[in-house]
C-alpha cells in the first residue's frame, strides 16, 4: 500500500512538472505531443493547464505592476507590525539600517520586517521570486555528496558563496541533486531534497534581492523574517535573506511549518545568515 502511494505521488509530481513545462514552452517536443493528447482528453488536466498558463502570464506581467504592488505590500505589513497607531509612527521605521539587537522588542520586529520587505521588493531587475520558484520542478543535473560525520553543510555545493544545509540527520530530508540555471544574467543554484515521497527545492539567488510575489505574508522566527506564499500551481514557497541574497524554499504537499523550520535552522551556527 505504501509503495503504491509513493508511486502515485511520483506520478503526480511528474505530471505537475510536465504541465508547468507545457505552459511555459520548455517541454521536450516528444513529450509535448503526448501531454497535449492527455490534456485534450481530460477536463481536469485542461483546468490545471489553464492555472499553469495563468501563473506564467502573471510572472511575465509582474514587472509592470511591481512598483505599486510593492508599495501596497510594504504598507500593509508595516501597519500590521506597528498596530493601530501605525499612521503616527510609520515614517521613522522606513530606514533600512539594521539593528544589532534584531530580536529584542518592537524595534527588532520592525527592522526584521523591513529587511524581508527589502528582500521581497528591493530590486528592480527582471528576475522575480516567482521565476526562481519555477526551478523547483526542473530535474537535478548532478548528484550531491554527504558531508563528513557531524557535518551540517553539503560539501562542494554553494550558491552566491553560501553553503547549503545538510538536513538528513536532523530532519530526514535527503539531498538528492543540484542544478545551476542562468536567469536574467544570474547563476542560480538549486538543491533538491526528498523525504517520505515529498520533494522540496532550495534555491539561492545571487545579487540584489528579488521583487515580491502576490499574497506574501510574513512569519518571524527569532531574528529571521520569512515570507510565505502559495503559487497557482499549489506549491508552497518560503523566502528569506542570507547575507543579502534571496533564498527560496518550496514544496508541494509539505506543511508550512516544516518549510519555516528548515529555513530558520542555522546548523548550530555553521550556516551564515
Amino acid at each position: 500500500m505504501r509503495r503504491r502511494r509513493r508511486h502515485s505521488r511520483a506520478l503526480e509530481r511528474d505530471l505537475e512538472r510536465d504541465l508547468a513545462r507545457l505552459a511555459d514552452g520548455t517541454i521536450e517536443p516528444g513529450r509535448r505531443d503526448q501531454m497535449e493528447r492527455s490534456v485534450a482528453a481530460s477536463d481536469e488536466l485542461q483546468a490545471r493547464l489553464r492555472e499553469q498558463r495563468m501563473a506564467v502570464a502573471a510572472v511575465r506581467t509582474l514587472a509592470s505592476q511591481r512598483a505599486p504592488a510593492t508599495l501596497r505590500m510594504r504598507r500593509r505589513v508595516l501597519a500590521r507590525a506597528m498596530g493601530p497607531h501605525a499612521s503616527a509612527q510609520r515614517r521613522p521605521w522606513l530606514s533600512r539600517k539594521r539593528s544589532p539587537a534584531l530580536g529584542l522588542g518592537l524595534a527588532g520586529v520592525l527592522v526584521a520586517v523591513v529587511s524581508v520587505l527589502v528582500a521581497l521588493g528591493g530590486s528592480q531587475a527582471g528576475l522575480t521570486v516567482a521565476d526562481a520558484a519555477t526551478l523547483a520542478v526542473r530535474p537535478a543535473t548532478a548528484t550531491v555528496a554527504e558531508p563528513p560525520d557531524d557535518g551540517t553543510t553539503l560539501p562542494h555545493v554553494r550558491g552566491a558563496g553560501l553553503p547549503f544545509p545538510y538536513w538528513e540527520d536532523r530532519f530526514g530530508w535527503v539531498a538528492t541533486g543540484v542544478r545551476h540555471d542562468d536567469l536574467d544574467g544570474r547563476l542560480l543554484t538549486t538543491v533538491t531534497y526528498r523525504r517520505d515521497g515529498h520533494d522540496i527545492a532550495y534555491t539561492i539567488v545571487p545579487g540584489a534581492s528579488l521583487p515580491p510575489s502576490h499574497g506574501v505574508r510574513t512569519i518571524r522566527r527569532g531574528g529571521l523574517v520569512i515570507g510565505a506564499f502559495t503559487t497557482t500551481g499549489r506549491r508552497l514557497v518560503v523566502i528569506w535573506l542570507r547575507r543579502g541574497h534571496t533564498c527560496v524554499l518550496s514544496g508541494a504537499g509539505v506543511p508550512l511549518g516544516a518549510l519555516v523550520k528548515l529555513a530558520a535552522w542555522r546548523g548550530h551556527g555553521t550556516l551564515p545568515y
